[in-house]
């Protein structure tokens, strides 16, 4: 997961939530495409928050306010 972008995980999460709601998956499918969505939309996040803190670092540093 490390080595894709950020787009790339963002598209694979989509491509899950298109199977899972298609209804055509077996319940374990269904479960392991679950916990696989989790994992990515925990690295999507971890990456916005990584992001976030560069956005913040540069605004205090040039004395623009901060966002939430």
């Amino acid at each position: 997961m490390e080595n894709k972008s950020f787009e790339e995980l963002i598209n694979e999460l989509e491509e899950i939530v298109k199977n899972l709601e298609s209804n055509k998956l077996s319940l374990e499918e269904s479960v392991k495409e679950y916990q696989k969505g989790i994992e990515i939309s925990l690295e999507c996040k971890k990456r916005l928050d990584e992001a976030k803190s560069v956005v913040v670092t540069k605004m205090t540093e040039t004395g623009e306010k901060e966002f939430n």
